[in-house]
C-alpha cells in the first residue's frame, strides 16, 4: 500500500489557515505548528523586555510581543514564526514583518529545543537582524547573539547586571526586564 507524501504548506497557505480557523501556527519546515498559550510567568518576562526597549527606540522603529508574525525568507516556502518580542524599524502594514533587528524568546519547557537551536540558526540568517535574546523563566538569566559578536554567546546573569545591545544602541537593565516575576523567582 502507498503511503501519501503531504505536500509541505506555503506561507501563503499558512495565513490562509490562520484567517480560516483563527488559530495562531509556526511554520517549520513546511508544517503547522499550533500555538498555545503561555504561563503568566512568560507573558510578564515578554512584556518587561518590551517595556524596557520602548523608551529607547528611535523613531520609526518599533516593538511588538507575540501576536505579529515573521516571515523569514522573501520565499513562498518561507518558514515563520511568532517571536515573543521582535523590534522592527520600518515595520510593513498587515499581519507579518520580514527585516526585524532584534528577535527574543522567553523559554517554556516545550520550546527549550527550538527556541536554543532551531529558532536560533533561522534567525540568526537573517539579514536585517542585529541581535537575539533567550530569556530564562527559572531565573533572571539571558543569553544574548548579536551579529557584532558574531553570533557567540553572551550570558547575562543577575539583577544587577545591563545587557549593552549594540542594535540601536539599546541598554537592558534585568532586574527593569524581570521585575514582575521577582517573587515567583525567589526575590
Amino acid at each position: 500500500m502507498k503511503q501519501s507524501v503531504r505536500k509541505p504548506m506555503t506561507f501563503a497557505e499558512l495565513e490562509a489557515l490562520e484567517d480560516a480557523t483563527g488559530q495562531r501556527y509556526e511554520l517549520w519546515h513546511g508544517e503547522p505548528i499550533a500555538m498555545t498559550g503561555g504561563t503568566l510567568k512568560h507573558n510578564l518576562i515578554a512584556l518587561g523586555l518590551r517595556d524596557a526597549i520602548k523608551p529607547q527606540l528611535k523613531p520609526g522603529c518599533r516593538v511588538v510581543v507575540a501576536d505579529v508574525k515573521l516571515q523569514l525568507s522573501e520565499a513562498t516556502d518561507s518558514d515563520a514564526a511568532y517571536p515573543d518580542v521582535m523590534v522592527v524599524c520600518e515595520p510593513l502594514p498587515g499581519s507579518y514583518q520580514t527585516r526585524s533587528v532584534l528577535l527574543a524568546e522567553v523559554l517554556s519547557d516545550s520550546s527549550v529545543r527550538r527556541d536554543r537551536v532551531d529558532k536560533r540558526s533561522a534567525y540568526t540568517a537573517l539579514g536585517s537582524l542585529e541581535a537575539y535574546l533567550i530569556l530564562s523563566q527559572e531565573e533572571v538569566l539571558v543569553d544574548v547573539y548579536q551579529r557584532a559578536q558574531n553570533w557567540q554567546r553572551e550570558r547575562y546573569q543577575g539583577l544587577e547586571t545591563e545587557i549593552p545591545l549594540a542594535v540601536l544602541d539599546l541598554r537592558l537593565p534585568l532586574r527593569e526586564i524581570y521585575v514582575d516575576v521577582l517573587a515567583d523567582l525567589g526575590y
